[in-house]
């Protein structure tokens, strides 16, 4: 998603602009913009998994998140905060549609990513099914194969005598795929048994945590989307970013 960001807000600035070698630029009144833009993405792969400081894009490769909070019930009740996390594999995304609308300055985007490994810390009273645990550790999962749809809507402002963009938060969904949660530090040193059982049932009933986590994830994600498209956009003025 980072990377669809760096391409909608360059390849328009291109015209009149000197364009490093790894930016492919498309033409506004190209009738085949959306796969013209997929590929500068595939062509800027390479960039944005080590970061682009000149643009002000960070690095996919560890993408960190804000804590995650989340409170929930009466059925599936995970009472939990989830700090420190590191996502490991965005950089393997891929475009399956992109629509742009200029017109209306606004982008409908999904995409895949084959696997998501991340790691953090939690703090967490749940109650699943017959499982109840209350406590704090580290904790580490897999997503695989999720689906991200994700709608950019955004409103032109005024600096002095200038047109800005300013995107709204972003809104983004997840769908499909499998998880994989482990928490670690589970009942102690001694409940070695135990942790093991709480674990192999977490992995067994990890769409039920999922299904508790993912607004709070989806959030984090989008914010975090929101703020780094917000730090290019403030940088160029909407004549620079879409010239006649």
């Amino acid at each position: 998603m980072i990377s669809f960001l760096v391409l909608v807000f360059v390849v328009f600035y291109g015209v009149g602009a000197k364009i490093p070698p790894y930016i492919k630029v498309c033409k506004r009144d190209d009738p085949n913009l959306g796969p013209c833009i997929i590929q500068s993405i595939e062509f800027l792969r390479p960039k944005l998994k080590e970061g682009i400081p000149e643009l002000n894009v960070p690095p996919l490769e560890p993408l960190p998140l804000d804590e995650i909070k989340l409170v929930s019930g009466p059925g599936a009740q995970i009472d939990a905060n989830i700090t420190n996390l590191i996502v490991h594999g965005a950089s393997q995304f891929k475009i399956t549609d992109l629509k742009p609308d200029l017109a209306k300055t606004r982008f409908l985007v999904q995409f895949t990513i084959p696997t998501l490994y991340f790691e953090g810390d939690y703090d967490i009273d749940m109650n699943i099914l017959v499982l109840k645990y209350k406590g704090k550790g580290p904790i580490t999962g897999n997503f695989t194969n999720y689906v991200f749809n994700c709608l950019l809507k955004a409103d032109k402002i005024q600096k002095g005598n200038k047109t800005y963009i300013q995107f709204k938060k972003f809104a983004l969904t997840l769908h499909t795929g499998k998880s994989d949660i482990t928490l670690g530090g589970l009942f102690g040193d001694n409940g070695a048994i135990l942790s093991a059982a709480t674990n192999q049932f977490l992995k067994e009933n990890s769409d039920l945590f999922i299904d508790e986590i993912r607004p709070a994830l989806e959030n984090s994600l989008a914010e975090k989307f929101t703020n780094i498209a917000n730090s290019i956009t403030s940088r160029f003025t909407y004549e620079e970013l879409f010239p006649k």
